[in-house]
């Protein structure tokens, strides 16, 4: 098997998944390994490429941590420090984590946009879900239970496109819910009162 084009990770995973299930590697993965100057250097370049990596993830744990706290983006760049990246990488490092941050509070925040689209999208959703229910019954003679899953895709993008907000914010996810459930003994009266009515 050739081996070249694998990084020096690959290279790494295929050596150990090797040792691990027969004892020993496959003399071309040894071969490839050979002349990348040996396992220990393999293993050494591979801890190198995560050092960036591995800082950006504890910035952006920190950013959050401060953000979480209510401290300002002025006050976030003062507070974090890095020997690893450049200035340059790690202003843009926080500025991400930052915007990703107010983000997040604002997709899980619950304001009255929030609940004024989960009141509508409720209503909207479980009467959509209703008439589906009802017409699948009508249709079949029977509830298809698996009907709810399309139903609760239907509810979430009528929610989400209402609130701008995700399934991240508690409203948004209760909301989704209730309106799918909710549309089951509806979609069951709507049934009713249309065949009793024929």
């Amino acid at each position: 098997m050739n081996y070249k084009k694998y990084s020096d990770k690959d290279l790494l995973e295929s050596y150990s998944t090797a040792l691990d299930y027969s004892g020993k590697a496959d003399k071309d993965l040894v071969a490839e390994i050979d002349s990348r100057g040996g396992v220990d250097l393999i293993k050494k370049n591979v801890a190198e490429q995560n050092i960036v990596p591995n800082e950006i993830k504890r910035i952006y744990k920190l950013v959050f941590s401060l953000h979480k706290k209510g401290s300002n983006a002025e006050t976030i760049k003062s507070s974090i420090t890095s020997d690893i990246l450049s200035t340059e990488q790690l202003d843009k490092a926080i500025d991400t984590a930052i915007d990703d941050a107010e983000k997040h509070t604002k997709d899980t925040s619950i304001n009255s946009r929030t609940i004024i689209g989960c009141v509508i999208g409720v209503i909207i959703s479980s009467l959509i879900g209703a008439g589906l229910w009802c017409y699948s019954i009508i249709q079949t003679g029977k509830m298809y239970y698996i009907l709810t899953s399309g139903i609760l895709i239907i509810s979430y993008i009528i929610i989400r496109l209402l609130t701008s907000q995700s399934k991240n914010n508690v409203l948004v996810f209760i909301a989704t819910f209730a309106s799918a459930f909710i549309a089951i003994p509806l979609g069951l009266w709507f049934y009713n009162i249309v065949t009793n009515g024929q």
